[in-house]
């Protein structure tokens, strides 16, 4: 009789999976990813794949909350670590551009490529685990909500559409800051752009509370 494998070994495994699916949906797109591709890349075959992940959505999505697992932890680190709100705006905006250039791949599927999202997992077998990365992606964005609210005075609230604003136009910088890093097209206009995108970010968080003023 065939013993049965450990935690560890099951969870080995598991991380192997996820891990070729990650980079046949960077390299290659959503629509390439197969169970008999991910059997290919990862010298497994498809049967044993499917005793882990029951299709490939299952193994996107469950790679979408490892994603948004990581960033939120470290995003909710850097808010804890500091009380002032212009130094909290900036650890903020470090850790997420951190995150975006040291895990690009996890960073292009949650926010760069025109992969499916959660709405498209709405009424589906496989809502009830989408609406765990749905969550804590929302999570997220409460976060630098909070963060930016406490930015702009006591009278700001989260939900008001000024804080809201402000928070995409963060955003919006900081995706382009990576997208044009991850591509290397600013390798061809900045000999460190690591060190110019931490001026930016200081430079940046200090005018957000004047920006449409």
């Amino acid at each position: 009789m065939k013993k049965a494998r450990d935690v560890k070994e099951v969870e080995e495994i598991r991380k192997s999976i996820l891990e070729g699916a990650l980079n046949i949906i960077v390299q290659e797109g959503f629509a390439a990813l197969t169970m008999r591709s991910l059997a290919a890349k990862i010298g497994m075959t498809a049967p044993n794949i499917y005793n882990y992940f029951k299709n490939k959505d299952e193994l996107y999505i469950t790679l979408e909350i490892r994603g948004f697992d990581m960033l939120h932890k470290q995003l909710l680190k850097a808010y804890k670590s500091r009380s002032d709100p212009f130094q909290r705006g900036i650890e903020l905006a470090r850790a997420y551009l951190t995150f975006g250039l040291t895990h690009s791949s996890y960073y292009d599927i949650m926010f760069t490529y025109p992969t499916p999202k959660h709405n498209d997992y709405v009424g589906t077998p496989l809502e009830n685990l989408s609406e765990i990365e749905y969550r804590t992606s929302m999570e997220i964005v409460l976060l630098a909500l909070k963060a930016v609210a406490a930015f702009m005075g006591g009278h700001a609230d989260p939900g008001d559409d000024d804080v809201q604003r402000r928070f995409i136009a963060v955003w919006s910088l900081l995706h382009g800051m990576i997208s044009l890093y991850n591509s290397r097209i600013m390798g061809y206009t900045s000999l460190d752009p690591k060190a110019q995108y931490e001026e930016l970010i200081t430079e940046f968080v200090r005018l957000l509370p004047h920006l449409g003023t």
